[in-house]
């Protein structure tokens, strides 16, 4: 359950987007991070891929959210906002905050 404001979730975003910055980059600390301070709904399930957002589909995403009846994207739940900043980044890349109507979010892309 998620217990911080937006307020209190961008502050705490910041802090790790610095400490990773400090670190030289995001590299392994990025997951251990995410693991740490995250209260997306899969992180607070765990395991592997806890704060993981999955495989997203640039264009099956985009026609959900757009308002496609389509069924067919990969991550349909995730906001549109979210989703073009997720293919905004390149591989190894970390995103600046991102606020969605789900919550704050730091991303990495993966591959």
């Amino acid at each position: 359950q998620v217990q911080r404001s937006q307020e209190q979730a961008e502050s705490k975003m910041l802090e790790v987007l610095k400490g990773l910055e400090a670190d030289g980059g995001p590299g392994a600390n990025f997951l251990r991070l995410c693991r740490e301070v995250s209260e997306c709904q899969s992180a607070l399930k765990g395991g592997e891929l806890a704060g993981d957002l999955g495989w997203l589909d640039r264009v099956k995403g985009s026609a959900q959210a757009a308002g496609s009846s389509s069924k067919a994207a990969v991550r349909p739940q995730v906001p549109p906002g979210l989703l073009r900043a997720a293919f905004e980044l390149a591989v190894g890349e970390v995103h600046d905050l991102v606020t969605s109507d789900i919550g704050v979010h730091l991303l990495q892309r993966t591959a």
